[in-house]
Formats: structure tokens, C-alpha cells, sequence
């Protein structure tokens, strides 16, 4: 997925820090603890001979990899040592990041049902948009710099601002089209066109307020039954490059969302952006 965020900071003019984390004593290192201030030497750990051998291997190769993916754009390693999804939190901070992009995997069948440990901390943890790769273990390459399709489902949490400021920004920075999706419960026709055209009007103000103008490709549907299943048909129905979700930070929606949340990372045909 290297190519996928190095296309991304170029068009956005971003610099990107390469960060890998070194668990290599998980049992008494956990890492940096919120609020660990950026310059702390606490940090600093005296490894045996044999471990710091082994963590200048792995930094060698972060540099190597950062050398080969991000030479000519803007970009910085940095290996911190602890638990990965707390290193990820802090680094988070300390950048002031906009944006994290990480891959999620699958192991076999039965863990296919489950994201990555360190993927659920970060979701759950970490406030800033978290941009992940298809949970697939064979991924089709992905169309890079080329997001034409962007689906974008609102109305699944509180924090639906977030989402179309999101859906707002790719229309217009890629040119893409957009497809908004709301779930609701079973209604006649005519509330679901109320509905819909209360989202279409909220996407435009979105969209209008970037300096967008009016968007030429957006389509709204609104879909009943199960959240994930439902997003996840629709975002394949559309040939979606990218699907834009929400991820409820409103304490009172929180775990919901986050359920939803998981499952449509888990199901979905192409790169998931949650806000």
C-alpha cells in the first residue's frame, strides 16, 4: 500500500512519517502512555547486546523502505519501541497527524471474522481519520491516484458532518462520483425521498463550503435492513474505489458504530476511510 499513501501525500502536498513500532519485550514494555510528552526520554530502553542488534536490523529496513517508496516527496522514519496501536496513538499526537493509513490483514478463515488487534485499538482510540486497506488476503491492485467512485454512507452515527466534509473533499479534489447511502427503518416512499433529498441538500452545503461549487455526479439511496451488509452491496453495486464511513465518537453511539464499523472494514471491496 505504499504507493497508495505516497499517491496521497503528493496530492495533498503532505508529509508522510514512516513509523514502525518495536515490540521486542512485549511482556514489560507497553509503550509511551497518553499524554507522554513529545521530547520524554523516558522512552529510552537499554536492550541486551542481541536485541539492540535486532532493532538496528529492523531500523536499517524502515529506512530502506522509506528510501525506496517516499524518495522526492517529504517524509521522515521514525522507530518507536512498544506496543504498536499505543506508539501509533502517541506519534499520532506528537505529529499533530491529519491522517493515519495502515494496512488491516487476514490470517485464515476463522480470523477473517475478526480486524487485527491493533487496527480495533486504533479505530477505537485514536480521534484523527484512519484510512484502511481492503481486508483481503489476495487484494486486486488498486487503481492508484484514481478514486472515480466514492461511496459515502451517513446517518449511521452522530458525527455526519465529519462524513460529508470527507465525501465533499474527494469529489472535489479526484473528480470522483459520489454515492450517499443512509440506512433507516422500513418507511413508505415518500419519507425516503424527503430523506434523501435532505442528505443531497446537506452534501451540497459540504461541497459549496470547499469551494466546490455544485458537484455534477452525486446520487443518494437510501437502503433498509443490516447497516454493513447493506453498505458493503451498495459500495459493490457502484465499482466504489473508497467508502466513507463515520465512526461515532459521540460517546453514546460509540460501541454501535464501532460494531458497524468493524464489519464493514472486515466485508468491504476497497479501501475503507473512516473520520
Amino acid at each position: 500500500m505504499a504507493p497508495l499513501v505516497r499517491e496521497m501525500a503528493e496530492r495533498f502536498k503532505a508529509t508522510v512519517t514512516v513509523l514502525h513500532a518495536v515490540n521486542l519485550a512485549p511482556e514489560y514494555i507497553s509503550g509511551p502512555a497518553p499524554g507522554t510528552p513529545c521530547n520524554s526520554k523516558e522512552g529510552v530502553i537499554l536492550f541486551s547486546p542481541a536485541l539492540q542488534e535486532l532493532r538496528a536490523q529492523k531500523e536499517q529496513r524502515l529506512n530502506e523502505f522509506a528510501n525506496i517508496h517516499f524518495s522526492g516527496i517529504r517524509h521522515s522514519e521514525r522507530i518507536e519501541d512498544g506496543e504498536p496501536a499505543a506508539v501509533i496513538e502517541w506519534v499520532a499526537e506528537c505529529e499533530h497527524t491529519d491522517l493515519i493509513m495502515m494496512p488491516t490483514r487476514a490470517l485464515g478463515k476463522f480470523t477473517r471474522l475478526l480486524l487485527g488487534s491493533v487496527t480495533s485499538k486504533v479505530l477505537h482510540d485514536i480521534a484523527c481519520p484512519v484510512w484502511t486497506s481492503i481486508h483481503r488476503p489476495d487484494p486486486a491492485p488498486a487503481l492508484l491516484g484514481e478514486y472515480r467512485s466514492v461511496v459515502c454512507a451517513v446517518g449511521v452515527n452522530p458525527d455526519d458532518d465529519h462524513v460529508f466534509n470527507a465525501a465533499s473533499l474527494f469529489a472535489h479534489i479526484y473528480r470522483a462520483r459520489v454515492s450517499l447511502l443512509h440506512i433507516q427503518a422500513p418507511s413508505n416512499e415518500q419519507d425516503q425521498q424527503i430523506t434523501a433529498q435532505s442528505i443531497k441538500r446537506r452534501f451540497d452545503r459540504a461541497y459549496l463550503a470547499i469551494g466546490g461549487g455544485v458537484a455534477a455526479e452525486v446520487s443518494v439511496r437510501v437502503l433498509q435492513g443490516d447497516i454493513a451488509g447493506g453498505i458493503c452491496r451498495a459500495a459493490r453495486d457502484e465499482g466504489a474505489d473508497l467508502l466513507i464511513v463515520g465512526r461515532g465518537h459521540a460517546r453514546d453511539r460509540f460501541s454501535g458504530a464501532l460494531s458497524h464499523l468493524y464489519s464493514i472494514i472486515r466485508e468491504s471491496s476497497c479501501p475503507v476511510l473512516s473520520v
